[in-house]
């Protein structure tokens, strides 16, 4: 047995050198060298300065005694990266997602990590943490700084850097209804009811007034909307960076106007305004490269408004239209192929899982880093079998779960070079005329777990019930 574990240390070991050697670095772990970047449910994230790269470590339950073995662990960051490879990058456009590289870190890395940064943590965070075990953990460009092919362009003032995560921009079907409840009293979307849920529940102590569908629709009156409210209650949906700092989110609240002082400069609008403009604007502009065809084209009568959303225009104005291929689009389009009412999901998901071969890395008969045929056909087309249409079935809606929660990564900078040598596709201008060089990505695209299923199953007419008990 011991000779076992040394010999599995060793090969820990080798790893560790050659993925560090491959990428010509050492992780030391120091408040000159990293910083604390955020954390999610999952993940708790390091920057490294020097690198400009962020670590992922996977976090647990304090209270859970189950620690992954090394090997499970690699499988599971390989299988990750093989999902973003395969199937986000294509579905959501190769320029927008960048494929996170595995790296080992030592045990003793992992402490000192959990001991430099513990009291960085928001509280309501701490009942999970980082196991201080021998880790694969996944490493990816740092958003907060401009791409290298965007350095070799003149640029003044700080870099601004913002964090979305926009949540699910549509309304779902759901069959949970009360028979004398009328379906238009519940025309929520899934964020806004999840406001009541959690008010019910007293996860939160007051609601959000955000509204996804607002951010979504296209129509820039509303996206200003929704943008303004966000800076009101940012939650986990928005944060600011500046120079590489975080500036603005629900624990930090600067004053946006001193922030953004010296990245605009002399403007006539306000910074904030102008900031919010510039931000539409990215959001809006059709990005390059193609659309996969898999992905079918979301129908814009089935973008139906959700109550909650802002009133200022009518549903009928030109303007509510997102461009094909901004990146708003591309996420929806994805966002979109949960196409099932729940209990239809449901059953598809019970079908599925009387196959018997229920190998690690698959969802039914598809692997999860593999994009089945028929993607995206609603019904069961001819030539798929019965448990072909399941797996699928199940596979949509978890790949559509990942665009319903990924954040959209957005690093802004004063361009002050000449104007012949513009990048176009990666240029934006404020209402002075004044450029502004950008990147954009689409960044936490973790693989979500088969239970997803059966949790939206049960948790969904509990969720409707909290909405029906609220005032319209």
């Amino acid at each position: 047995m011991e000779s076992s574990k040394r010999k599995s240390n060793i090969q820990a070991d080798k790893v560790k050198v050659s993925l560090f050697k491959v990428h010509d670095m050492h992780l030391v772990i120091s408040p000159e060298t990293c910083s604390y970047r955020g954390e999610g449910n999952a993940g708790f994230v390091i920057s490294l300065k020097k690198e400009e790269k962020v670590i992922r470590l996977e976090k647990q339950d304090v209270a859970s005694k189950h620690v992954a073995c090394i090997d499970e662990q690699r499988q599971k960051c390989e299988n990750q990266i093989s999902m973003v490879k395969n199937v986000m990058k294509p579905l959501l456009g190769e320029n927008l997602v960048n494929c996170p590289v595995l790296v080992f870190i030592h045990k003793d890395e992992i402490k000192a990590i959990n001991s430099l940064f513990s009291l960085q943590r928001p509280k309501f965070r701490l009942h999970r943490i980082v196991n201080e075990e021998n880790s694969y953990v996944l490493m990816l460009p740092d958003y907060c700084t401009l791409p290298p092919d965007l350095k070799m362009f003149t640029s003044v003032g700080p870099v601004i850097s913002v964090e979305i995560k926009p949540k699910q921009g549509f309304l779902s079907k759901e069959l949970f209804l009360p028979s004398d409840c009328s379906s238009s009293s519940l025309l929520m979307c899934r964020f806004c009811m999840m406001q009541h849920f959690k008010m019910k529940r007293k996860v939160i102590s007051y609601k959000s007034t955000y509204c996804p569908t607002d951010l979504f629709s296209g129509c820039p009156v509303r996206m200003q909307h929704a943008l303004k409210i966000l800076l009101q209650t940012p939650r986990n949906n928005l944060r600011i960076f500046k120079d590489q700092e975080l500036v603005y989110s629900e624990e930090k609240r600067n004053d946006l106007e001193d922030v953004l002082f010296d990245f605009f400069g002399d403007i006539s609008a306000s910074y904030c305004d102008a900031f919010c403009n510039l931000v539409i604007d990215i959001l809006m502009k059709p990005l390059p490269g193609k659309i996969n065809e898999n992905v079918k084209l979301f129908q814009k009568s089935h973008l139906q408004k959700c109550r909650n959303a802002y009133p200022g225009c009518t549903e009928n104005d030109f303007c509510h239209e997102l461009p094909v291929g901004c990146v708003l689009y591309r996420i929806l389009c994805l966002q979109m192929l949960d196409n099932l009412h729940i209990e239809n999901l449901y059953h598809a998901y019970l079908e599925m899982q009387k196959i018997k071969n229920k190998s690690p890395g698959y969802i039914g008969c598809y692997s999860i880093s593999e994009i089945p045929s028929h993607l995206g056909e609603i019904c069961q087309v001819k030539g798929e079998t019965d448990i072909e249409y399941t797996s699928r079935k199940v596979w949509e809606f978890l790949v559509a779960l990942i665009a319903q929660d990924c954040s959209i990564m957005l690093v802004l900078k004063k361009y002050s070079g000449n104007n012949t040598a513009i990048p176009s596709h990666n240029v934006i201008h404020d209402k002075d005329g004044s450029p502004y060089l950008f990147s954009i990505a689409i960044a936490d695209l973790d693989a979500k777990s088969l239970n997803k299923v059966e949790k939206r199953y049960k948790e969904t007419p509990l969720i409707l019930q909290s909405c029906l008990s609220q005032p319209v």
